[in-house]
């Protein structure tokens, strides 16, 4: 049976295999030399190392702790962001409207633009 324009498909070949194209980038670069980078920590992270920094003490005294908990505008973040538990969650946003109402931390940040 010939193959024509009207039976190829009836041959059972209708998905043929593809050859992956190479990506000339990643085929030029040598693999024998490889550039070791900075390892970055992930932002949720942070907060976690920053919390294992101080010993888990969340304190409204501690300003330096608090204000990393607060976004650029003065509001609290969010857990989602933070990642922290629920708990730590709770305590640190207790102690940061604490040290608001003493005065230790402003309510809002005047951010110029």
């Amino acid at each position: 049976m010939t193959i024509n324009y009207w039976n190829k498909d009836k041959k059972g070949n209708s998905n043929p295999v593809k050859k992956k194209r190479i990506n000339w980038n990643q085929s030029l670069k040598s693999t024998s030399t490889k550039i070791s980078k900075p390892l970055k920590i992930k932002k949720s992270l942070q907060y976690i190392l920053l919390l294992k920094k101080f010993n888990n003490i969340i304190d409204y005294k501690n300003i330096k702790l608090l204000k990393a908990f607060l976004t650029k505008y003065g509001k609290i973040r969010p857990r989602r962001k933070t990642r922290v538990t629920v708990q730590l969650q709770r305590k640190m946003s207790k102690s940061i409207r604490k040290a608001r109402a003493f005065g230790l931390i402003p309510f809002t940040c005047n951010v110029i633009i």
